[in-house]
């Protein structure tokens, strides 16, 4: 126990000048210490590793984001469902998406469904119920947008965080996943 805090104690330490030394007592036991004794020897530590976080003004690239709406025409556009922190617990990676929109949506426009910043493909464009498939573990944003005719975005819904559970497939023998046993003296 000493040794491993010593060992991360000298991580932490950031840079270390002073030499370590290692040696075994009469009873086997491994000593390290800033100070030889007899019967110790040098331990060549090396350069011990640092971190420099980038500076605080680059940013990491971000995810696609759906389109700025050029103008509103429709009064209203929301996602009911999923609600905000939903929490889905399933095996089959999907998700249904519910979009309410005032008025009704107008011949030539078009609704897209974006997740994480991305556009669905595969999706029908007409509509208010949506299927989202190959949805894994983990929390996830989903927004849906009005487009015209000629794909300008005319009015975006406010983005709503789910997430998503998923059994546990490397452990098949875990507490989640056991099927309750038969009922006693089943027919």
């Amino acid at each position: 126990m000493r040794t491993r805090l010593l060992m991360f104690s000298l991580l932490l330490a950031g840079t270390v000048s002073a030499a370590t030394y290692k040696w075994v007592d009469k009873d086997g036991v491994v000593h390290y210490s800033d100070r030889p004794v007899p019967g110790a020897v040098l331990v060549d530590t090396g350069k011990v590793q640092g971190y420099t976080p980038p500076s605080s003004e680059t940013r990491p690239p971000q995810p696609d984001s759906p389109p700025d709406p050029v103008d509103s025409s429709y009064t209203k556009i929301d996602l009911w469902r999923p609600y905000k922190d939903e929490t889905f617990r399933n095996t089959s990676n999907t998700v249904p998406v519910r979009v309410r929109l005032e008025p009704e949506l107008r011949p030539g426009h078009s609704i897209w469904i974006y997740l994480d910043g991305r556009r669905v493909d595969g999706l029908p464009e007409t509509g208010e119920s949506f299927e989202l498939t190959e949805v894994w573990r983990g929390a996830h944003t989903v927004t849906a947008i009005v487009a015209d005719g000629q794909g300008k975005p005319i009015t975006r819904s406010q983005a709503v965080t789910f997430h998503m559970h998923q059994t546990n497939l490397l452990n098949p023998g875990s507490r989640v996943n056991r099927t309750p046993p038969p009922s006693a003296g089943g027919k």
